[in-house]
Parts: C-alpha cells; sequence; structure tokens
C-alpha cells in the first residue's frame, strides 16, 4: 500500500471514529439539568444551647419543668430522657413513653426496651445485614447522652452503639521500652505473666512487641488484660502515642455506633419534635436506613376506648384494642410508592396516604401530628396492644437512603442483595403535635386543625360561589393501538374522541341540564393518549386543529365549565428524540436506567404486554415543563390538566446526582407555581398535600381506603380538609368495580364529592386488546342519562354547600351517616334497605335527606 492510501486509510478511520464520537454525544446527551443542591433540604443549623436550667414547677412526679407557654407544659425525666407535655387546658398528660410500661407483663425484655425509647435506628452492616439499635439499650442505658437548654425547649445528643474500644483499648504494636516503663514495671508478677503471652516481639520489628490477637480476641483474656493495662495506669493517651508511633490509626470503627439529636420545642399550643438528619453521625461502614421517631408517643393501654386515625387514602380509622392481633400491622408511605426500583412485583395494590398526618384519640382527650418536613421520606406505621405488647401505638419513621435489589445469577441459584444509597437524606425532620379533648377529641377536630393551619398559611383559599356542583368528564382523545401492514406490525394512533365530538358531547350535557361542565381532554397531543415527553406541543391532526379546541374551551366557559387540556411529565411514556434515557430518566440504586412497566392485577405483577415507560430525572424535570409551557402558550388557553404532578414522586439515585423524594417534593413544587402563574386553572389527579395550593380542580381523590384488616372503619378526613377549598371528585364511575349508580350518588353526597365520569365517542369495544382495556364502558352515549340525572341529585344536596367546610360526621347507626357542615347544614345519608328516623328526619331507603339548619 502506498503512503498516500494509508494516510487516506488513517483519515476514513479518524472519520469513522470522529461520526460515531459524534452520534454517541447526540444520543446520550440529554436535556439541561437543575442544581439539584438548590432544591435539597439542607437541614437547620444546631441553635445556641446551654447546660439544664429547670423551672419551678412538677405537675409530672419525677420530671422537671423544661419549658412552658399558655397551653402547655414540657417536662423531662434527667435519667430516663422521656418527656411528658401537659395539655393545661385538660389537665392531660401526654408521654413520649408509656408511664406503665415496666410492668406490661406482655412485652418481652427486648419489646421493654423499645417501650423506653424515642428513637430507634435501623441500618445495614458492610454486607447488608439489617440490624436495630434502640437509643434505650444502646445510649440512655449506657449513659451515652447529651442535654441542652435550647430556646423553649431542650436538645438531646445520644449516642448510640457500643462505643467501648474492645481489643482495640490494647496498642497493636508497643516499643519494648515503653512496655517495660508504662505497663510492666507497675505490675506484679502474676499480672505480669498475663501481658507477656498477650505480645511477643514483631517478626519485622525485634524492639517492638506485637499484640497476639488470636490469643487476647477471647472475652475472659481480653478483659484480663484490658483490666492489667487499667491497673498499669495506662492511659488513653498513651494508647493514642503508641499507635501514632507505630503508624496505626486510631482503633474501633468496625463497630457500629450513631450520633442522633432529637430537639424538643413549645410552640403555642404545639409539641414540635425535630431531628436534624444533616447532624447524623455514622461510623465507618455503617448505612442508617430509617429512623423510628417516637413509636409509643401518647400510647392507649388496654382498658382505653378510642381509635387510631391513619392517612390511608380518604382515612381510616384502627380502634384501640380492637383484637385482630392475627392482622398485619398498618404501614404506609406517605404520598404512595415510590415506582424508582427494580423490582417486577408490588407488595401491595393500595390507595395513597396523600395527607401527611396521623392521630390518636382516647375517651375524652386526643392528639393530632402533622409531619411537617422530611414528610415525601416518611412511612406511618400503627399497631393495636396485644400483639407484641399491651399498648396502642403510631407513629413516624423517615427513610434516609433509598433501598433496592440487586440479583447475582450462581449457575442455577439467584442471591438478592440489598443494596442502600451510598448518599443520606441531610435535610430536617419534623413533627407536629397538637392537643384535643372534649367534644374537639375527634378526628372532625384533627381535620379542623390541619384545614385551618393550611388556609392560615395561605395554603388553601375558600371557594367562590359558583354555579353549583361541576361535573366532571374526562374525554379519551386518541391512543396508540397494534396494526399491520403487509404482515408488519406497527403502532397506529386510534381516534377515540375528536375535539368536534367532544364539544358535541358538552352540547348533549348542556341540553339534559349539566352545564358547570369540567372537562379533562386526555390523549390530545403528542401521539395520544401515551404521549412523547412535552419537549413540544403538537396537536394530533386526526383530533382536529388547535383552533378547534381553541374554539372548545370558549364553548365550555361560555357556558360555566372549563376544558383542561391533560399532560404527564414525571412518566415519559414514549420514545422520542427529545428524551434521551442515558441522561434524562432517573436511575435505580443498581444505577440501570429506570424503565417501568404498568402493573397488571390480575397477574400481580408488571406486565410489559403493557408497554414500558421511563421515570423522567426530577432534575430535568424543570427543563421539560418551560418547553411545555412555551409551546402549549400558542393554544391561548389558561387552563391545563396535570396528569401525575399532584399525585406521584420518585427519587433518583444516580451515582454523581442523587435526589431524594423530598429534593423531588421541593422540585414539583416549584413547577406547579409556574405553571399556575401561567395558566391559573389546574386541574390535578389525586392530590397530594404539596399540590393542594395549585389546585383549582382535583379529580382521583381517595373515596375509601385499601381495604387494610386491621382498618375497622374508612372515614372522609381527606374531604374534611378540603371541602369547600377546592372542588373536587373521586375516580370515574363508569369504571368503577361497584356499577350500582345509587350506591355510587349516596357515596359522592356523604364525601362531598362532584361527579366523575370518562367517556368516549367511539364504541369501547375498540379498547379491547390493548393497554386501554380497562376501559371498559366508556361511550357516552350509554350513560349520559343516567350520569344526567344523578347530577341533578347530587347538586340538589351539595350544590349550595360546596363554600362550605365539613365540620362532622356522625354514624347514627350502621348504614346511616349525618355529615355536617359549617353553616349548620347537614346531609342524611341511608345506605340501608329501609327508611330510617334521625331526628324527626325520615331518610327514604338507600337515599338522602337534607336539612339546611341542625337543631
Amino acid at each position: 500500500m502506498s503512503n498516500r492510501k494509508k494516510i487516506y486509510a488513517v483519515l476514513a478511520s479518524i472519520a469513522v471514529v470522529g461520526i460515531g464520537a459524534l452520534l454517541y454525544v447526540m444520543l446520550t446527551k440529554g436535556a439541561p439539568a437543575v442544581s439539584v443542591s438548590a432544591y435539597a433540604g439542607t437541614g437547620s443549623q444546631p441553635s445556641a444551647a446551654s447546660e439544664p436550667k429547670f423551672l419551678t414547677g412538677s405537675a409530672v412526679p419525677g420530671m422537671k419543668l423544661v419549658a412552658e407557654t399558655d397551653a402547655l407544659a414540657m417536662y423531662f425525666h434527667e435519667e430516663t430522657t422521656e418527656l411528658a407535655v401537659v395539655d393545661k387546658k385538660s389537665g392531660k398528660v401526654w408521654r413520649t413513653n408509656p408511664e406503665a410500661r415496666n410492668e406490661d407483663a406482655k412485652a418481652s425484655p427486648v419489646e421493654k426496651e423499645l417501650l423506653s425509647s424515642q428513637v430507634t435506628v435501623n441500618y445495614r452492616d458492610r454486607i447488608g445485614t439489617l440490624n436495630t439499635f434502640t437509643n434505650y439499650a444502646h445510649s440512655i442505658a449506657n449513659k451515652q447522652f447529651k442535654a441542652e437548654m435550647i430556646e423553649n425547649g431542650l436538645r438531646l445528643t445520644y449516642t448510640i452503639g457500643d462505643m467501648s474500644l474492645g481489643i482495640d483499648a490494647l496498642p497493636k504494636y508497643i516499643s519494648k521500652q515503653r512496655m517495660e516503663e508504662k505497663v510492666l514495671s507497675q505490675l506484679d508478677d502474676q499480672t505480669k505473666i498475663t501481658i507477656n503471652r498477650a505480645y511477643l516481639p514483631s517478626e519485622t520489628k525485634p524492639d517492638v512487641l506485637e499484640r497476639l490477637d488470636t490469643a487476647v480476641e477471647r472475652p475472659l483474656v481480653l478483659q484480663r488484660v484490658l483490666d492489667a493495662f487499667a491497673k498499669a495506669g495506662y492511659t488513653e493517651e498513651d494508647l493514642a502515642f503508641d499507635n501514632e508511633e507505630n503508624g496505626i490509626g486510631a482503633g474501633g470503627e468496625e463497630k457500629p455506633n450513631f450520633t442522633v439529636v432529637l430537639e424538643y420545642r413549645l410552640d403555642g399550643d404545639s409539641f414540635l419534635v425535630n431531628v436534624p438528619a444533616g447532624q447524623i453521625a455514622e461510623s465507618k461502614g455503617f448505612k442508617i436506613r430509617n429512623l423510628e421517631l417516637l413509636n409509643f408517643f401518647g400510647a392507649a393501654g388496654t382498658d382505653e376506648q378510642g381509635y387510631m386515625l391513619v392517612p390511608d387514602g380518604s382515612g381510616g380509622l384502627i380502634y384501640l384494642n380492637n383484637g385482630k392481633s392475627n392482622a398485619e400491622v398498618y404501614a404506609q408511605r406517605i404520598y404512595g410508592d415510590d415506582y424508582n426500583d427494580n423490582s417486577g412485583r408490588r407488595g401491595q395494590v393500595s390507595e395513597s396516604a396523600r395527607l401527611p398526618v396521623f392521630g390518636l384519640k382516647s375517651g375524652d382527650n386526643a392528639w393530632f401530628a402533622q409531619i411537617e418536613r422530611g414528610e415525601s421520606i416518611a412511612n406511618v406505621t400503627a399497631d393495636i396492644g396485644g400483639r407484641q405488647n399491651s399498648f396502642n401505638h403510631i407513629h413516624a419513621s423517615f427513610a434516609l437512603r433509598g433501598e433496592d435489589e440487586l440479583e447475582l445469577y450462581k449457575g442455577n441459584e439467584v442471591d438478592e442483595i440489598q443494596l442502600l444509597s451510598e448518599a443520606r437524606y441531610t435535610g430536617d425532620i419534623q413533627v407536629r403535635y397538637n392537643f384535643l379533648d372534649g367534644s374537639d377529641a375527634s378526628y372532625a377536630g384533627m381535620a379542623e386543625i390541619y384545614r385551618e393551619r393550611l388556609a392560615a398559611e395561605g395554603l388553601l383559599k375558600p371557594i367562590e360561589a359558583g354555579e353549583g356542583l361541576p361535573f366532571f368528564v374526562d374525554v379519551l382523545g386518541a391512543i396508540d393501538k397494534r396494526k399491520s401492514f403487509l404482515g408488519v406490525p406497527y403502532k397506529g394512533l386510534v381516534p377515540m374522541t375528536t375535539v368536534d365530538q367532544a364539544g358535541k358531547i358538552a352540547d348533549a350535557l348542556r341540553e339534559k341540564g349539566v352545564s358547570n361542565v369540567q372537562m379533562r381532554y386526555l390523549g390530545w397531543f403528542n401521539g395520544g393518549m401515551k404521549h412523547s415527553v412535552p419537549a413540544s406541543v403538537d396537536m394530533e391532526g386526526k383530533l382536529g386543529s388547535g383552533s378547534e379546541l381553541r374554539q372548545l374551551a370558549d364553548k365550555l366557559e361560555a357556558a360555566g365549565g372549563m376544558l383542561y387540556p391533560d399532560t404527564a411529565f414525571q412518566h415519559v411514556l414514549r420514545d422520542s428524540f427529545a428524551f434521551r434515557p442515558a441522561s434524562d430518566a432517573a436511575r435505580f440504586i443498581t444505577r440501570e436506567q429506570a424503565a417501568r412497566t404498568p402493573y397488571n392485577r390480575a397477574l400481580n405483577t408488571m406486565d410489559y404486554d403493557l408497554g414500558t415507560y421511563w421515570l423522567l430525572s426530577p432534575a430535568k424535570l424543570p427543563y421539560f415543563v418551560d418547553q411545555f409551557m412555551a409551546g402549549y402558550d400558542d393554544y391561548k388557553i389558561d387552563s391545563v390538566s396535570l396528569r401525575d404532578l399532584g399525585d406521584l414522586l420518585h427519587a433518583d439515585y444516580r451515582a454523581d446526582r442523587v435526589i431524594f423524594r423530598d429534593t423531588a417534593k421541593n422540585i414539583v413544587t416549584e413547577q406547579l407555581g409556574k405553571l399556575e402563574k401561567e395558566f391559573p386553572h389546574l386541574l390535578l389527579t389525586g392530590g397530594n398535600a404539596y399540590a393542594l395550593p395549585y389546585a383549582d380542580k382535583l379529580v382521583n381523590v381517595p373515596m375509601g381506603d385499601s381495604g387494610f384488616n386491621i382498618v375497622d372503619e374508612t372515614v372522609p378526613f381527606y374531604q374534611m380538609v378540603i371541602h369547600g377549598y377546592i372542588d373536587y371528585a373521586g375516580s370515574p364511575l363508569n369504571l368503577d368495580d361497584e356499577q350500582d349508580l345509587q350506591h355510587q350518588l349516596l357515596r359522592s353526597v356523604e364525601y362531598g364529592a362532584a361527579p366523575h365520569f370518562l367517556w368516549t365517542d367511539a364504541p369501547s369495544s375498540q379498547l379491547k386488546f390493548t393497554a386501554y382495556d380497562l376501559y371498559f364502558s366508556t361511550e357516552y352515549t350509554s350513560w349520559i342519562e343516567d350520569a344526567a340525572n344523578m347530577y341533578a341529585k347530587a347538586n340538589e344536596a351539595l350544590g349550595g354547600l360546596r363554600t362550605q367546610p365539613i365540620s362532622d360526621r356522625i354514624v347514627h347507626q350502621e348504614g346511616v351517616v349525618e355529615v355536617r357542615y359549617g353553616n349548620g347544614a347537614a346531609v342524611y345519608v341511608n345506605y340501608t334497605d329501609k327508611p330510617v328516623t334521625v331526628g324527626g328526619m325520615t331518610i327514604e331507603a338507600e337515599n338522602f335527606a337534607v336539612r339546611s339548619e341542625v337543631n
């Protein structure tokens, strides 16, 4: 080959490599990412503290007064570190730990340690084994804590774990000269023998003695040698000198120990508990998985009556001492599951816990807790007395790290390894407790506290009086469906409801007396229901034009309704060049790209036949929101439906950019604020607490609970919080398992919810054998008559109560419920098959009645 040909070959190779590199960059370089640190909770800095100086007063025997407000007094036990809060109004004493715990015959010694603890650390060691330390057994009992006064409260710093050095309290190497001077010269001949058996000359350094670990590691021998060194007056300074002289670092790192700070404060009528997670310290090789906080605060004994409020769905009550010792413990993650894990299974199908709250009522007193910081990494757990101990208790725990599972295949065997993220949550954890008594000591009273707090903070704003109850209808635009051409399969777009047909649905409703139509238009752009990431906004031509969509919005608004074109951000449902999974997708802890598939309830697993979607990294969310706003602005519609921003949260465990769920919540919240400013009418699904300030309307709010066996009663706690502030509806009634419209009407009236349907113009049969066959009954002509009648009845009952909060709910007998409103009106619902009379008012079988004012 000539030199010229060689040069050409080299240049061609360089060009191929260059083109390949360019293509790689083009295919992997994704959207710009925001600075995650700007959204991550940095945690509070240590506040000024001083030695405890207790106030005068001893309302709680054995405890000393720490802080006091007009409403509350806080007391502290110097030896056990337990606290008691006295509600001055009722005189009730609420304790962090049960007073009678040591007399509990049901509790084992280990369980009594938990009953005496204020914080529990669950951690994994180097090989992934899960272990638990309570601060009583591993801190308080060893007096490894420090108490300090802070403003209107107390700070407790716990060192949790075995802080003894063990064998490392002995020098690994020590010169013969120092051994003679510091140790042997101070001992009798018999004790010298013990030392000489433990140390021999080093093979590499004749003038240095080396510790024989195999001879010393047995507990009895180790203790004898430790005692001998102590008898000789060998000090920690001597150990440090010998270690440094012989190039040995400080010992003791192989033992698990942790430093955790708890801060207690009184804030008016509230008791605040704060854990500055950024101040937590861990020994090398040991990672905290989660913290359990005040497991037994305000726990109720076996002779008490009442219930625990759990945030499951709309709300649930677990009756105290209900005897369900065979039922599983209630445990639920706030804001639902995090889909960022590589499991192909789901542990349970359940409603989400939309509100970060819980509480307990006992007799004429109750307490209510709101998780104010760190709620996105929180779980709420509740259990009855009689299982492990005699106390009914409910508390929150906080996952400081993400956790996932790695499968290692060894021939025909599979080993599962539990992995924790290296990074740890470092923001604050804070729970606010409030106390109730008398008639206020109920879940209605708890809802009032929470509702009024949100309103006072401007997070809920009262509804303005309008045209009566809204009617929510989801209209399915276009879907993707497998088709074939000349035997070659492809995904084609099938229009289920065009813009023109959606307008005809609105006309048909108006003809039947339904004018306040809130229409959510699904699958209208970028490929239909499973649209591509909204980096651009392109109306699907098969459905109509952008101007026709604008005309539909005008038509609905003129009739008193609203059009909400729908978009999804956090789940990327379709591949496109605008989305680069390698850069834009979230990552599992296993560092895989976060690809998920929908859950198939029939198979109890993720079903790949239903398609695959990506989890968008929260760091990329602001970019795509900005892109969507720029494109959507061209349609001149000031309303939009957000399919997932108020409903779902997920983390991102990319190695160089870990985003915990609490950070993701902050990013999502900022985007909701941006969208609301540009498009003031937002319709959100689900309705997690952080999204409530931005919601003009809510659909798919919880209308029941998950059916946990331990839960005794479902209550509309969620509705008690938001009614009068946000119009809302449950999931589409025509897709519900319960197809009895009268029963659905009664539930809607009880819960103060508007009707909600999902309709198509095309027959539902077109959805068979697609990923949308769960929409089994959507053709609007089959439903519109019944829906209009249902709306008329619901509007008659609830139309005049839209602006009123729900003040109470009374169960007069099984199946007969009274719901009271802030203006004194009441709605009575009779689910039974016989007429009943309540307070002089007769309610027909399977019907409801309204009283404008309660006597």
